[in-house]
């Protein structure tokens, strides 16, 4: 004990009693940090987990819709390759927009729902896949028509340009667009049109006017097949690229190009030549 006004000294038993304390002190308040700082990682992790794994489980969803998309829209093309005639309009197309396949539910007038995949024409070259839902076909199927696939290629910059668009297009006659059914472009009874609507569902547009309501850019597809964030703009710019659309893009080389003609067999080599003579006569009719 010190009195006033005199001075004191802490004993040698009591310094280390209060360094000892000190100690412990500093220890249990680092601990407590410590435990604090952990708590606080353990929950951020936790909460991204929480937030991230719904988007990426939806990216995902998106990506494998797209490969799908892609894939079935391959096999179409080598369709459309053993048509007669179709190199000559594809030579010349802007564009071509591939509806891989449909229900029956969905043939008929006014029919709702579906989804396409489109290709922009560069010279000899086609560039990556956008993807483009629609609300509604009008096809004027034929009764007992089986489900197939449709694909409207794209014959000039104006038909072009609504894909360009940032909200809902038609493609129809309420557009300003031609579209004229493949089958009578084929017997010459129509010319090329702005649009060209092929099936390969034999009787399906029935005779009726073909057209395609509410076409929206579909962002969360595209961008899930991508794996970022990107605009139509950009797809069609050639901004962007995926090393599993290249079979699709070599499949619309080829088809506009007319190699591996051989492998459609002669009538359609044949074919391809009566399309070309009748591509010159449609010209000089202009």
């Amino acid at each position: 004990m010190c009195g006033l006004g005199s001075s004191c000294s802490n004993s040698p038993e009591e310094g280390r009693v209060m360094k000892t304390t000190m100690r412990q002190l500093a220890a249990t308040s680092f601990a407590v940090l410590l435990a604090g700082a952990a708590g606080a990682a353990s929950a951020q992790v936790g909460a991204a987990k929480e937030a991230g794994t719904p988007g990426t489980t939806r990216q995902q969803k998106e990506m494998k819709k797209g490969m799908e998309h892609v894939e079935k829209a391959v096999r179409m093309v080598h369709q459309m390759q053993a048509t007669p005639e179709m190199r000559a309009l594809l030579q010349r197309s802007k564009g071509v927009f591939v509806v891989p396949d449909y229900g029956t539910a969905a043939l008929g007038i006014g029919a709702r729902g579906g989804a396409g995949v489109l290709l922009v024409r560069n010279g000899e070259t086609w560039g990556s896949p956008a993807f483009y839902n629609f609300g509604g076909v009008s096809i004027g199927a034929q009764a007992g028509a089986e489900a197939g696939a449709i694909a409207f290629v794209l014959n000039d910059q104006k038909a072009m340009n609504s894909f360009m668009q940032n909200n809902k297009f038609s493609l129809n006659a309420d557009a300003g667009l031609t579209v004229v059914d493949w089958s009578k472009k084929g017997t010459g009874a129509a010319g090329w049109g702005n649009i060209t609507a092929w099936s390969n569902t034999e009787g399906l547009f029935g005779g009726a006017a073909v057209g395609v309501d509410d076409v929206d850019y579909d962002e969360d597809e595209t961008s899930g097949y991508y794996g970022r964030q990107v605009a139509a703009r950009d797809v069609l710019g050639g901004k962007v690229t995926n090393p599993h659309a290249a079979e699709l893009r070599q499949a619309l080389a080829s088809a506009s190009s007319g190699k591996g003609a051989s492998s459609t067999g002669s009538s359609a080599t044949a074919g391809t030549k009566s399309g070309d003579k009748r591509t010159k006569d449609d010209e000089r009719s202009r």
